[in-house]
């Protein structure tokens, strides 16, 4: 297993991974969120690979504060295939992340997980995250 930058012809691989998160994606809709981020900058998306197969993404931004010194980074999503869990993807796609978000010069990394997620909240956990706060959420509109 090897850890990776996201690439273009990725978009219909990670769609299965999304689903898992809970966000059902088709291929052309994940081509121009990837784009999107390229095209922001500040942005990382690293994928797990197995042979020809995908089995986990985190997707890491940096973020800088009005309340504190520093650029933090967020960890925006980490999903590891259903299958693969319990082989250490997610261990390693979190190492990288922190080995990005050093190289960047962040001061912490934050991450939101839902409610519904015990068995994440622990994984956090054991990895010397804290949970110190809620996340609140209100849809304003359907981003097109």
């Amino acid at each position: 297993m090897q850890i990776r930058a996201v690439r273009d012809g990725d978009a219909a691989a990670i769609c299965p991974l999304l689903a898992d998160l809970g966000y059902p994606s088709d291929e052309a809709a994940v081509r121009v969120r990837l784009a999107n981020l390229d095209r922001a900058g500040g942005y990382a998306c690293l994928v797990a690979e197995e042979g020809e197969r995908l089995l986990g993404l985190v997707l890491l931004a940096q973020a800088w504060m009005i309340e504190m010194d520093g650029m933090q980074v967020r960890i925006v999503a980490l999903v590891v295939d259903e299958n693969a869990r319990g082989r250490g993807i997610g261990v390693a796609l979190m190492d990288e992340a922190e080995r990005w978000a050093r190289a960047q010069g962040a001061t912490a990394l934050q991450l939101n997980s839902g409610t519904h997620r015990p068995e994440a909240h622990a994984f956090y956990r054991q990895r010397g995250y804290s949970n110190n706060g809620l996340r609140f959420y209100k849809k304003i509109g359907d981003g097109k």
